[in-house]
């Protein structure tokens, strides 16, 4: 499915282009800003997250007359699909009702809807250190220390100190970040990097991409301000895809564009 805008030149006055990562996915990813780029390099380092796709439908607005082009859509490992839109936080609340719209209609098409702002992407200098693990996604690894590492790993349900794994296995800084990079072990979410840190065993498996991505990013899916459950417990209640099994993925786009399917 071809997304709604493509991102063919680079601008003066944006951080245009394009994320290679093929260790996540065969198709670069496009941005149109630095808090874009930023949201990705965080987002790629999320076990369970599957594929990226830059700006892939736009929706008609009825109750804003506007047309609405997603920042992204997030596939997941188990099939969840999410629409994020990111956003400077100074500019939420004057979108607050065009938001809760959008929400609506992804709600309708089986899609949790977030807005996740720069605060929460680059807060505590969290993007900087993803940027910084990005460079060493190229490095070559060994399979053989990969297998392992991954087993000795695994064996402390609790984590295990980084300055303990690379004295274990013998590694270089350079190595340990090409680990978190492949996303064959998982650092905490604020992706701390100093030797007392804890590193994880990845898990993959995803029963609920709303809370277990939100907990990610330190938010929550957006709940309209009326007409749809609010949060209970600090968590959203579940909101499944459409009804028919075989609804494919031109005809959710139908849905959010408020076409029959």
């Amino acid at each position: 499915m071809p997304a709604a805008r493509k991102v063919v030149t680079r601008s003066p006055k944006r951080n245009v282009g394009l994320i290679n990562c093929p260790w996540f996915q065969d198709r670069p990813i496009e941005h149109e800003s630095r808090l874009e780029k930023h949201f990705v390099l965080r987002a790629i380092l999320f076990p369970g997250l599957t594929f990226i796709q830059h700006q892939p439908f736009h929706m008609t607005l009825v109750e804003h007359g506007k047309r609405y082009t997603p920042d992204f859509l997030l596939t997941f490992s188990n099939g969840e699909k999410v629409v994020i839109e990111v956003k400077r936080a100074e500019r939420v609340k004057e979108a607050k009702d065009r938001f809760d719209e959008i929400s609506r209609l992804c709600q309708v098409a089986g899609f949790r809807y977030f807005v996740v702002h720069q605060g929460q992407i680059e807060g505590q200098r969290r993007a900087e250190r993803a940027l910084l693990i990005r460079r060493y996604a190229m490095h070559h690894l060994d399979p053989a220390l990969v297998r392992e590492a991954v087993a000795h790993v695994s064996q402390r349900n609790k984590g295990i100190s980084i300055k303990r794994f690379k004295k274990d296995l013998c590694l270089s800084q350079e190595q340990l970040l090409s680990f978190v990079a492949h996303r064959h072990v998982v650092l905490s979410k604020d992706l701390l990097i100093s030797d007392d840190d804890l590193l994880f065993a990845p898990n993959l498996e995803i029963k609920n991409a709303s809370v277990q991505f939100g907990s990610w990013f330190g938010c929550a899916a957006w709940v309209p301000t009326a007409g749809v459950s609010q949060v209970v417990g600090g968590q959203q209640g579940s909101v499944s895809r459409p009804a028919d099994p075989l609804c494919a993925d031109h005809e959710i786009v139908d849905l959010l564009r408020g076409g029959d399917v």
